[in-house]
Formats: structure tokens, C-alpha cells, sequence
């Protein structure tokens, strides 16, 4: 009696396996992108003090400069309101956001890292390239300093094959020309940025570096900070704010390997419940 019913049971054992076994294959780009470990898991936080920007406007990536130190202040954070940016809506995604450096200033500067290698996984199939999506919003107390005492925020995505910026953005906070919303007292804030930057065919097997930074004025009295959430290469879920909003998880493509792989293990599911018993 036991040894039929065992029988019975193994193809759906193996075609479990199988899946198991793909999608660890077929993982998309980002490690903890979503932030959903409540941890910085996957992740390298960094950090140390504003010395202000180098050189003159207009202020790009290339003008950060961190003078070395620890690492600065981080937290995950999950449906909570911000008194300083009333407009935004926490978390982004899922059930936690990651929030880069904080309110209390120092002339601290928080920096996160993560480096990965694109994969077919990564790959649209609505226009066949790999993307590289998330979404970002900084809080920037505006105390009216010299613009490059000001405090600030920074993303980038590079391609370290060739040192290529995909993306990049940096603005000092009530820099002219940026869309910051007021929020309470002296504090600006830009909602959700959802980012989508396209990358061609040829990056698939090449490393990509994402970079954030958030900066406290460099004179120490005034903080800022970034929150970022949705690391990934699916499209980041429209904002609906709240702890029970739906796990963002992307949905990679099978890769070759992947393929392959699924095709063997469900002939040997097939084969298993064809045996006679």
C-alpha cells in the first residue's frame, strides 16, 4: 500500500524540485532589492562626513566628496507617516522601504552600494532589453546655505565595463530648476521617482554598480535623506502605500540555462508516471 502511493506522489515532488531549482537559476538582478528581508542583506552601506561639494555649478556626481568615516545612519522602515514630506507614502512596495541617512544632521553622509551582473533574467520581453528599475524620494532640509554646503542626494547606475552612466541624478536641496515640493518648516522633498533606464543588448553578462547618497549640510546643522525601494529589473508596482500592499516580487525570463534545464526535469516527471506499477 505505502510503495504505489509514493509513486504516485513523486512527479509532483520532482516537479516542485524543478521549479525550485529554475527560479533560483533565473534570479533577477538586485539582491534584497525590495528591501523585503527587513535588512540591508545583499547590500554594502557606507558613509563618512560632507567636506561640501568640489568645484562649481552645475554639481554632478563627480562633485561628491566624502571625507572617510563610519558608515551613516540607515533603517528600514514600513508603513509610517514622515512629518517632513507629508506627499509621501510609505512604503513604496511591499512591506518595507529603505530609508539613507536621516534628519539629525552632523554633516553625515550615507552612502548604499550593490554590484551585480545583468542576466537574461533581466531582459523585457516587451522590447527584448534589460532594464534596471527602482524608485527613489529624498527629504532635504533647505537652510539656504551656499549651494555646495547645501545637503544633498545622488544616484547612479554605471556599467563597469566600460565606466558607462546609465543613470544619474543629483541635486542640492531648493537647487533651481528641480521640482521639490515644500514640506514641513524648511524642509523640500521630491515624491516617488520611479526610474527606468534601458540598457542595450551587449550589457547582459557585464557588471552594473548602483550607487546612492544622501548628505547632511556640510556645516552639520541640517540633515537630509533618501528613501529607495523596488530594486530590480520588473517594473516597480503603481504607489498604494500601506503594509498589506501586495510583496513586489519580479517575474524574471528563463534564461538558456533555465530552459534547459525545466524541459530535462519535466521528461523525467513524465518519464516517473509513466512506469508501471
Amino acid at each position: 500500500m505505502i510503495r504505489p502511493r509514493l509513486t504516485r506522489r513523486l512527479p509532483l515532488g520532482i516537479l516542485a524540485l524543478a521549479l525550485a531549482t529554475v527560479s533560483a537559476d533565473a534570479l533577477a538582478i538586485f539582491q534584497n532589492g525590495g528591501f523585503e528581508q527587513n535588512s540591508y542583506a545583499g547590500w554594502t552601506l557606507g558613509g563618512g562626513t560632507n567636506p561640501g561639494l568640489s568645484g562649481s555649478q552645475p554639481f554632478t556626481g563627480a562633485s561628491v566628496q566624502i571625507l572617510p568615516g563610519a558608515a551613516g545612519p540607515a533603517a528600514i522602515v514600513g508603513a509610517i507617516s514622515d512629518p517632513r514630506a507629508p506627499g509621501i507614502v510609505l512604503p513604496r512596495t511591499g512591506q518595507h522601504t529603505a530609508r539613507l541617512n536621516d534628519e539629525g544632521g552632523g554633516a553625515l553622509v550615507t552612502t548604499l552600494r550593490q554590484v551585480d551582473t545583468v542576466t537574461s533574467a533581466d531582459i523585457d520581453p516587451t522590447d527584448g532589453l534589460p532594464h534596471i528599475r527602482f524608485a527613489f524620494a529624498p527629504v532635504l532640509d533647505d537652510p539656504n546655505h551656499a549651494p555646495q554646503e547645501q545637503p544633498y542626494f545622488f544616484v547612479s547606475v554605471k556599467n563597469l565595463a566600460d565606466n558607462s552612466v546609465l543613470f544619474e541624478q543629483f541635486a542640492y536641496s531648493g537647487q533651481p530648476g528641480v521640482n521639490f515640493q515644500s514640506g514641513s518648516g524648511s524642509w523640500k522633498y521630491l515624491p516617488f521617482q520611479d526610474v527606468d533606464a534601458v540598457l542595450p543588448l551587449s550589457a547582459v553578462g557585464q557588471q552594473i554598480e548602483l550607487t546612492v547618497v544622501a548628505a547632511d549640510c556640510a556645516l552639520g546643522g541640517h540633515g537630509g535623506y533618501v528613501y529607495v525601494d523596488g530594486f530590480g529589473s520588473a517594473q516597480v508596482p503603481p504607489p498604494g502605500g500601506g503594509g498589506g500592499q501586495t510583496e513586489y516580487h519580479p517575474v524574471p525570463a528563463l534564461d538558456g540555462h533555465g530552459l534547459a534545464l525545466l524541459a530535462l526535469l519535466v521528461g523525467l516527471v513524465g518519464w516517473v508516471a509513466a512506469r508501471p506499477r
